[in-house]
């Protein structure tokens, strides 16, 4: 039997990909841009609420939402930093991925400069500066990377399926 363009067709009995191996565990993934406004949090965190949700993973919603809240806060007081003179500051980007037994928040803003290495608690009078302390202390890991465009990603880490709490 001939198919078109002169190959044969394949044989009906044989396996469509001999060897053919079983994908891995879903990556699950949803991302937004947010303008460097007040609102920006709480619409990072509503996205994140709803995916939590989508993918079965309610539990990770309270100390995902803290971390989300910091972490797109911080994003823009450093839009607003890097805006040249005479510019506004440009919008921040969240990813949200769900995979490799962790979920993963990820916020890009246009300043290259790093957060600080060991964030630790502001005094007890301080207005600001205890973001990066929470997000340290709720996440199982963080870290930032410069953007290969510029600016930075920062990013944070938490179990999908965390072990139960020491008492």
């Amino acid at each position: 039997m001939q198919a078109h363009g002169g190959a044969e067709a394949p044989d009906a009995r044989a396996p469509a990909r001999a060897g053919r191996q079983l994908p891995g565990p879903a990556t699950r993934t949803t991302g937004l841009i947010l303008g460097p406004v007040e609102t920006a949090p709480r619409c990072a965190r509503g996205i994140l609420a709803a995916a939590l949700a989508q993918w079965g993973l309610p539990g990770l919603r309270e100390p995902g939402e803290e971390i989300i809240s910091e972490l797109v806060t911080n994003a823009i007081a450093a839009s607003h930093r890097a805006a040249p003179p005479g510019t506004g500051p440009l919008p921040v980007t969240v990813w949200i991925t769900a995979g490799n037994g962790e979920l993963c928040i990820r916020v890009w803003d246009p300043d290259p400069a790093p957060p600080p290495a060991d964030p630790s608690l502001p005094g007890d009078l301080a207005e600001s500066g205890r973001g990066l302390f929470i997000v340290a202390a709720l996440a199982s890991r963080w870290s930032w990377h410069p953007a290969p465009s510029g600016g930075k990603y920062v990013w944070a880490a938490l179990p999908l399926h965390p072990g139960p709490h020491a008492t």
